[in-house]
């Protein structure tokens, strides 16, 4: 087996720092960044921890983005000089603005980088496991050459077309999906209103019309307000942001998603967005004059 080549991660959360700990057993020279101090010195024993995004982006040669939003993607490549970029592949992990992506990726290629756009599914223990999926956009060549990086990382991998392509994907698939908790997510507590048993009409729907590894993982949760924390609610929230930015962007009312974006911004106001998102259910009992949490819940019975 060669030596494996140098990798930079930049951005070290549960899903950047997941995927440095799989690299780094893997045997791969790491150089990471992250702003927090704290963050970057937990891969001390593994890793050369790095002053800044650039002495990584110089240190390392694939660079992995895995950060919050196309905004701060935007800044952190904006910060960095061009003779350090140059001949780099950059990767960004992050769900980011399809737009973006493409804008980025050209002004990138003009000094002789490249961006691959490399959304991941599945979540923080994959990242560290390296059973992440991946879809990547972008150079299908520079595609070709990360491979054996991704194949060190994700259970599956494939390439999806051109620049934004990935990230066009992502974003459409959370749309989806997450449309589809905010709609539990309202059912649910007015069922309960009604006088229905919700725990039984969460039976009588898990089935092939109704059902899904979505429904079974917040139905659940809603249902018995334990809301446990997986994915938060302004992560969701950034998301449909972009999916909706992308239909402004071609002048197309998005009807439905309106309301849910409604409804999440709600959960943000009264302190909910670092929760998780099976919270929109939470603000919905509270509309409804319901109990909101499982202690208020017991105190009306």
């Amino acid at each position: 087996m060669g030596q494996k080549k140098s990798v930079a991660v930049i951005g070290l959360g549960n899903m950047g720092g997941g995927i440095a700990s799989c690299l780094a057993k893997k045997g791969y020279p790491l150089f990471v960044y992250d702003k927090s101090g704290e963050k970057r010195e937990a891969f001390r024993d593994c890793a050369q921890p790095c002053a800044s995004a650039e002495e990584a982006v110089r240190a390392g040669g694939t660079v992995l983005l895995s950060l919050p939003n196309s905004k701060v993607v935007e800044e952190t490549i904006a910060a960095l000089p061009d003779d350090a970029v140059e001949g780099k592949i950059f990767m960004d992990l992050s769900t980011s603005f399809p737009l973006s992506t493409k804008e980025l990726a050209g002004s990138l290629a003009k000094k002789g980088a490249v961006l691959l756009d490399a959304p991941l599914l599945a979540g923080p223990d994959e990242a560290k496991a390296g059973t992440l999926t991946a879809m990547v956009g972008g150079d299908e060549a520079a595609f070709t050459r990360v491979s054996p990086l991704l194949a060190d990382f994700c259970e599956t991998f494939s390439y999806v077309g051109a620049s934004g392509s990935a990230h066009t994907m992502k974003i459409m698939m959370n749309f989806t999906g997450l449309m589809y908790a905010v709609l539990l997510g309202q059912m649910f507590p007015l069922a309960e209103k009604m006088g229905l048993d919700p725990n039984e009409l969460y039976h009588l729907m898990d089935n092939d019309v109704f059902s899904n590894w979505m429904y079974r993982f917040y139905a659940p949760k809603m249902i018995d307000r334990s809301f446990t924390e997986a994915f938060s609610l302004k992560l969701g929230l950034k998301d449909l942001h972009y999916m909706k930015d992308l239909y402004d962007a071609y002048g197309v009312p998005a009807f439905a998603l309106d309301g849910g974006i409604d409804l999440l911004e709600r959960c943000v106001a009264d302190g909910r967005g670092d929760h998780d998102f099976s919270e929109c259910a939470a603000m919905m009992y509270k509309l409804l004059g319901l109990p909101a949490s499982p202690d208020e819940k017991e105190q009306t019975q």
